[in-house]
């Protein structure tokens, strides 16, 4: 019986722990999204830590969805046509 309970109690705190984060530009653009957080969680100003990577930015946090979370990011700079090119070239 206590190894049923303890099952449901971790398939449950596994579902609870599912979350998606979403950080948007000022002007409602998805910059980064996916299901570990961006950001050092444990400090008091999660808001500066996500000004950081995203300046005038914010992050949204959905907990227990259901809907799929692909990890997208593009607070990195992107490599132009041009660079890919020469990349492909020198290999």
């Amino acid at each position: 019986m206590r190894a049923i309970f303890a099952l449901l109690a971790f398939s449950f705190s596994t579902v609870a722990s599912s979350a998606c984060y979403i950080i948007y530009t000022r002007s409602k653009e998805v910059i980064w999204q996916g299901s570990s957080p961006p950001v050092a969680m444990n400090t008091l100003y999660i808001d500066a830590e996500v000004q950081k990577k995203v300046p005038k930015g914010h992050m949204v946090i959905l907990i227990g969805s259901q809907a799929p979370c692909p990890a997208i990011d593009f607070t990195v700079p992107r490599r132009t046509m041009r660079q890919a090119a020469a990349e492909m070239n020198n290999n």
